[in-house]
């Protein structure tokens, strides 16, 4: 199963490619033999695209798939937040974060949402804020 995904970051393509080589914030499993990145320049001179193709084989075939949905492990859902996570260190120089949300939005994280609401201690301690 061949997983796409692609995301736009508002700056040129050079310093885009060289930022990804050198980023703390891109994820090293896209760079294995499996998956293939490329940069486009976007239209309109609006930034840099980047594609991710990720070759991706579930175990247990269909069924796999319908777990790792479930769980929050499925793999385009994984490349779209690391990649959202690159896009926000490229362009802003830090990863966004609230109180209802601390370690960021993450796919696996969406089956255990709830209003927003302050954190007590035991969680501003373990989301280490």
């Amino acid at each position: 199963m061949s997983v796409k995904a692609a995301i736009t970051v508002n700056r040129p393509r050079e310093g885009v490619e060289r930022l990804w080589q050198s980023s703390e914030y891109r994820p090293e499993y896209i760079d294995g033999a499996e998956a293939a990145v490329t940069f486009v320049d976007a239209p309109g001179d609006r930034g840099t695209e980047i594609h991710v193709d990720l070759d991706h084989s579930a175990p247990a075939g269909k069924l796999g798939e319908a777990v790792q949905k479930l769980v929050g492990s499925e793999p385009r859902a994984k490349v779209m937040d690391d990649l959202r996570r690159f896009k926000q260190h490229v362009e802003t120089g830090v990863i966004a974060r609230s109180e209802a949300a601390p370690e960021g939005e993450l796919a696996e994280r969406k089956l255990k949402q709830r209003p927003a609401q302050p954190l007590d201690d035991s969680e501003v301690e373990k989301a280490g804020v």
